[in-house]
């Protein structure tokens, strides 16, 4: 059985835009009955660039400007979801990762989708504690502050350096890389052609 690894940030658009298509990825998949599994994998998208010596895809203003007022909402009415710009962006993330690295997948799962929206959808400040309070269970958030979160999250952003993994979101099957939340649909084709191949 193949797997999907989803390497994501709370604090990248195109994660949102990417976590947001996976539902109907999953159901595409139960539909041709492939015995794929998709896990969600947190990763902290500023050591990524400090690790790889590059910069963000927002650092140059022009690009921003585009991005923000262009190109990410269309992509947002593309997909029909609700896109706000926070504030707080950029925002640290990391308390946010290194809690949900300690989550059970279908929590974590859920939990994701949910800040994405809050931070994505209706511009949130996730750093509250007010709001993280009604996010994480108490026992989330302790297991948050560990040092075995630490460890973990960092393990799991080498694991992504280490695929090749150089921003995300990134959808890792086997050595395959895809890159992007446009790239779900050809994904999709992939995972298609194995299965074509296999038989």
């Amino acid at each position: 059985m193949s797997q999907i690894d989803f390497y994501y940030d709370i604090v990248s658009p195109y994660s949102y835009l990417a976590a947001v298509q996976i539902a109907s990825l999953e159901q595409q998949l139960a539909h041709d009955h492939a015995e794929i599994k998709i896990h969600w994998k947190p990763v902290f998208l500023g050591g990524i660039f400090k690790a790889l010596g590059s910069e963000p895809p927002l650092a140059l203003p022009a690009k921003q400007r585009y991005l923000f007022e262009q190109d990410l909402p269309r992509m947002a009415r593309m997909l029909q979801v609700p896109l706000t710009i926070p504030d707080q962006f950029p925002t640290n993330t990391l308390p946010l990762l290194r809690t949900l690295v300690m989550m059970p997948e279908p929590a974590r799962v859920e939990v994701s989708l949910q800040l994405f929206d809050l931070y994505w959808g209706s511009g949130q400040d996730i750093t509250q504690p007010d709001l993280l309070n009604t996010v994480f269970s108490p026992r989330s958030l302790a297991d948050g502050a560990t040092d075995a979160a630490k460890a973990r999250l960092k393990a799991q952003t080498d694991e992504a350096i280490g695929k090749g993994v150089f921003g995300v979101p990134t959808f890792a099957v086997d050595e395959a890389l895809f890159f992007g939340c446009d790239r779900v649909m050809l994904l999709q084709e992939y995972l298609h052609w194995q299965q074509e191949d296999s038989n």
